[in-house]
């Protein structure tokens, strides 16, 4: 019996340690995210080259998934903070998804875009860092969030003045 508690204890712990595993998004998903933030940045100004929007959003999207890939993340994203900050894992955290993305959008030098550093509840336990892309000069205030950290790598967007769930504020601390 007591063989049977020490496999049922180890069977619990590794469950514990490996997370739930994250599904990849099928095509068709894909393809209705990048629809859909193409449409998104297009209405927020007329201003936005249109095959820039689709370029970043194709871009946003997969860059996420192979991000979450490299990160080799598991669900949901506050055991995948937990995993890297007792080094379990290497990278996965907020940050790390928003300055990764933020990097690789910035070597496309995008002419009719630009981005910025977002965080909420700087400086607190829950702070939580991403990206928002608006059209060149207009600012955070009229940007759209792009969250890699919050779905594990299927790519996040809203409208900055729509999420519920965070009250951005720019990072100058970032830029």
């Amino acid at each position: 019996m007591q063989i049977l508690f020490y496999y049922i204890k180890l069977f619990l712990l590794l469950f514990l340690l490996a997370g739930c595993s994250v599904k990849s998004p099928t095509p068709q998903e894909n393809l209705r995210k990048v629809q859909a933030l193409t449409q998104m940045l297009l209405h927020t100004s007329k201003h936005i080259d249109k095959n820039e929007a689709e370029d970043l959003a194709k871009s946003s999207v997969f860059y996420a998934q192979k991000l979450a890939h490299h990160y080799k993340v598991v669900s949901p994203p506050l055991w995948q903070n937990t995993l890297v900050n007792v080094g379990l894992k290497k990278r996965g955290l907020c940050h790390e998804w928003s300055s990764d993305l933020w990097d690789y959008l910035m070597r496309k030098n995008y002419k009719s875009l630009e981005f910025h550093h977002i965080g909420a509840d700087i400086g607190s336990y829950f702070e939580h860092n991403a990206l928002s892309v608006s059209a060149r000069g207009l600012g955070v205030k009229k940007s759209i969030v792009l969250d890699a950290w919050r779905d594990s790598g299927k790519l996040y967007f809203i409208e900055i003045d729509r999420d519920k769930k965070y009250e951005w504020k720019k990072r100058f601390d970032l830029d």
